[in-house]
C-alpha cells in the first residue's frame, strides 16, 4: 500500500482540498502536512526507480519535469523566497512526478481503479464544502480575521474557501466528475445528480464569470455527446444545433444569475449592482478600440482593465516583475514581495495579487523565457493529443469518458486564462487537471504500443 500511487494521490487530494479551504482565516500560513507526503513521495519514488517504474523516456514528461526544476532552481537563487516559496516549488515537482506522470506498466485498468476511487472522494469532500458555503449565504455570514474572509465578501460567496474563482473552477471540474459516476453507473447515482445541483448553484453564487463560461462548455459537450453526435444530421443542422444550445444555455445562466442577485434585493438584503459581465462596456470599449484613433483607443484599453477587475494593468505588472529575472524567472510566491520592492507597480496590485492570473504569463514569470518556451511546446503536444485520443475513441465507449477527462483539463485551462493558473498548490482544481491529464497522455501511450504490436 505504501508503494502505490493510488493511494499516495488520494491522501494528495485532501492535502490540496485542505490548501483550498480559508486556513488564513485560522492563522495558518503554511499546510504542514507537505512533509509526510514529500516523505512518502521519496520512498514511492525510490522504490519505483528500484522496480523500473519510474520512466519518464516520453518527451512530455520530461519537459514538466525540467520545468518544474526550473521553478526550484528560480526559487532557491530568488532571495525573497521564503519556506511558503519552497513549499509550492518542491510539491509541484511532487504534482509532476507522481500526480501527472504515472508508472510504466499503468493500464486502462489501472486508471479506472483510481478514478473509481477518486470520483467518490472529491464529490463528498467538494459537496460538503459548498452545502456549508451555500448555508453560510442564506444566513449572510461573512467574518473577518487575520486578513482573510469567511463565507460572504461583498455580494459574492466564498465559503470556506479562500477565494471564490478556483474554487468555483473546482465545482466545475466536480460536476464534470459527477457526470462520469452516472454514466458509468456508479453507486449513488442519486446523490450525484444532488451534487451537481449543489455546484451549480454554488457557482452561480460565487459570481464567478469564467466559470459559468466553462458551465457552458460543459453543458454544450454533453449535449453534443447525448442528442447530436450520434444522429445522421448533415454539418449544416448540427453546427446550427450546437449554435442554438450555447444560446439556450447562455440565456439560462445569465436568468440563474439574475435570480440570485434579485432574491436578496426583494429580502432587502443587498442593494442592486451591475451586472458582472458588463457588456454595454464591453461594447463601448471595442468600438474605441477599433476606432483607429490612439486616444480612443487608450480609452478602450481603461474600459477593459475596469471590467477586467484591473487584468490589463495587472498584465503590465506582471511584465515588469519578469524583467527583473528574465532567464529563469523569480520562482515560487515571489510575485507580491517583488511587486512592492523593486517595481513601480500600483500599490493595490503589489499588496493583494500574489500572481500574474494568466497560465502563459505565469509561466513566464514564474520559470522565465526557459521556462515558458517549454510550457508552450508542452501546451502543443497536449493539444495533439488530445485531438488523437479523441480520433482514435470516436465510436467507442470509451469516447464519453476521454471527452470528460479533456473537459476536466480545459475547466482548468479556461480558469487558468485569467485566475489561479496550475502551477501554484493552493486549489485542488490545478491537481486534479494534471491528475486527469496524466491519464490521458498514459492511455495514448497504451494506444500507441497496442499499435506497434499488430
Amino acid at each position: 500500500m505504501i508503494f502505490n500511487r493510488k493511494y499516495y494521490k488520494l491522501c494528495f487530494i485532501i492535502y490540496m482540498f485542505i490548501n483550498t479551504l480559508a486556513l488564513g482565516y485560522l492563522g495558518i500560513e503554511t499546510n504542514y502536512l507537505f512533509i509526510p507526503l514529500l516523505i512518502w513521495a521519496l520512498v514511492i519514488i525510490g522504490h519505483d526507480i528500484y522496480k523500473k517504474e519510474f520512466k519518464i523516456k516520453k518527451n512530455y514528461s520530461l519537459l514538466m519535469l525540467v520545468q518544474g526544476f526550473i521553478l526550484l532552481l528560480a526559487t532557491i537563487l530568488n532571495s525573497y523566497s521564503d519556506l511558503n516559496s519552497y513549499v509550492i516549488a518542491i510539491m509541484q515537482l511532487v504534482i509532476y512526478l507522481l500526480i501527472f506522470n504515472n508508472p510504466a506498466s499503468m493500464t486502462k485498468k489501472d486508471i479506472v481503479e483510481e478514478v473509481k476511487m477518486i470520483i467518490p472522494l472529491v464529490n463528498v469532500l467538494v459537496g460538503f464544502a459548498s452545502l456549508v458555503s451555500i448555508g453560510m449565504f442564506i444566513v449572510r455570514f461573512s467574518s473577518l480575521a487575520n486578513g482573510w474572509t469567511l463565507g460572504m465578501v461583498g455580494s459574492r460567496l466564498f465559503g470556506v474557501y479562500f477565494n471564490s474563482n478556483p474554487a468555483a473552477f473546482l465545482a466545475c471540474i466536480t460536476i464534470v466528475l459527477a457526470l462520469i459516476a452516472i454514466r458509468e453507473n456508479f453507486k449513488g447515482k442519486p446523490w450525484y445528480l444532488v451534487n451537481i445541483g449543489v455546484q451549480i448553484v454554488y457557482i452561480l453564487l460565487t459570481k464567478c464569470r469564467v466559470a459559468l463560461i466553462i458551465l457552458v462548455v460543459i453543458i454544450i459537450m454533453v449535449g453534443y455527446y447525448f442528442l447530436i453526435r450520434r444522429r445522421p444530421y448533415s454539418m449544416f443542422k448540427r453546427i446550427m444545433l450546437v449554435l442554438g444550445l450555447v444560446f439556450i444555455i447562455t440565456s439560462a445562466s445569465l436568468l440563474g444569475q439574475g435570480i440570485v442577485e434579485f432574491v436578496p434585493q426583494m429580502q432587502g438584503i443587498a442593494s442592486k449592482e451591475t451586472s458582472r459581465f458588463q457588456t454595454d462596456k464591453i461594447k463601448e470599449a471595442g468600438h474605441l478600440l477599433i476606432s483607429g484613433d490612439i486616444e480612443d483607443f487608450y480609452k478602450g484599453l481603461t474600459i477593459i482593465d475596469e471590467v477586467s477587475n484591473g487584468r490589463v494593468s495587472l498584465t503590465k505588472a506582471a511584465l515588469q516583475i519578469w524583467q527583473t529575472d528574465p532567464l529563469i524567472g523569480i520562482g515560487a510566491n515571489n510575485f507580491k514581495k517583488i511587486g512592492i520592492q523593486e517595481t513601480d507597480v500600483l500599490e493595490y496590485w503589489a499588496v493583494q495579487v500574489v500572481h500574474s492570473h494568466n497560465v502563459f504569463l505565469e509561466a513566464l514569470v514564474t520559470t522565465g523565457v526557459i521556462g515558458f518556451i517549454i510550457f508552450v511546446i508542452f501546451f502543443f503536444k497536449c493539444v495533439l493529443m488530445s485531438f488523437n485520443v479523441l480520433k482514435v475513441s470516436q465510436g467507442k465507449e470509451i469516447y464519453f469518458i476521454v471527452q470528460m477527462f479533456i473537459m476536466i483539463v480545459l475547466s482548468e485551462f479556461i480558469g487558468g486564462l485569467s485566475d489561479y493558473g496550475v502551477f501554484y498548490i493552493y486549489s485542488l482544481s490545478a491537481t486534479l487537471a494534471w491528475c486527469f491529464l496524466g491519464y490521458l497522455f498514459t492511455y495514448q501511450n497504451i494506444i500507441n504500443s497496442s499499435d506497434s504490436l499488430k
